[in-house]
């Protein structure tokens, strides 16, 4: 289990970095938060569509890395095996969160429980007291992360605001007999996108948003991508995926 705590320079002195492998931290994670910039190549490997917080009711870009919760169908023992990375793993061991010291402030938290952690091997986080290079580089990396946050709640905001989502289920049937049903889904509504008049098309387009829509519509043919995958590895194969749009309030 996770455990972030505050950077801090007299504590974590001796402290080092292990290069990213396989990601193994992973392993059962179904799913991975995305920014917009990176849709266009997700839809490479994964559906991307959004999800909504079910107490903050908030909207969240993620792809799916298989279809059964607790599975990761892109991971191995050896290496990823998707066309693209999801930039939030890169992260990993570090987080943002709260400056104690100044308000309105993010800092960098370490997750001091991970795999990535170590005394004895990697990049070292401080030389005499002070950032290593390294650790300079993960600030910069954070930090610009943390902008591709912002820009995605603004593109979020924009798809909620034109009623460019729509809430969609996933109907599966197993190989058992059993059915089950994905809910809580949203991809873009198409007939509401050629709605659009072109006024607002061209303001999309000026805050390079077209792209990233368009990334979500070509991404739900992965969804075939994570029925291969489930079928080479389970006995329990998935016969059929039924996509409907959701009649429920």
């Amino acid at each position: 289990m996770s455990n972030y705590v505050l950077l801090d320079p007299a504590k974590h002195q001796d402290i080092k970095i292990k290069a990213h492998s396989n990601f193994s931290f992973s392993k059962h994670q179904h799913q991975v938060s995305l920014v917009v910039h990176e849709f266009g190549a997700a839809a490479s490997s994964f559906p991307v569509v959004y999800m909504k917080e079910p107490q903050q009711g908030q909207f969240r870009a993620v792809a799916l890395l298989s279809l059964i919760a607790g599975e990761n169908h892109f991971y191995s023992d050896k290496e990823w095996q998707g066309v693209h990375l999801p930039s939030a793993f890169l992260r990993t061991p570090f987080e943002l969160g709260p400056d104690p010291s100044q308000e309105k402030t993010l800092t960098l938290y370490l997750d001091d429980h991970s795999d990535y952690v170590s005394t004895t091997e990697g990049e070292a986080l401080y030389q005499d007291g002070e950032p290593s290079q390294f650790l300079q580089e993960v600030q910069s990396k954070m930090a610009d992360y943390y902008q591709q946050e912002q820009l995605t709640h603004q593109f979020t905001q924009q798809l909620l605001t034109l009623k460019l989502l729509k809430e969609i289920e996933l109907h599966i049937e197993f190989s058992d007999a059993k059915k089950t049903r994905i809910k809580g889904i949203y991809t873009i509504d198409e007939e509401r996108l050629r709605q659009l008049d072109d006024a607002t098309i061209l303001e999309l387009n000026k805050a390079n948003f077209i792209l990233p829509i368009h990334g979500i519509v070509l991404s739900l043919i992965q969804v075939n991508r994570l029925i291969k995958y489930h079928n080479n590895c389970s006995e329990n194969k998935i016969l059929g995926v039924q996509m409907r749009v959701s009649t429920e309030e």
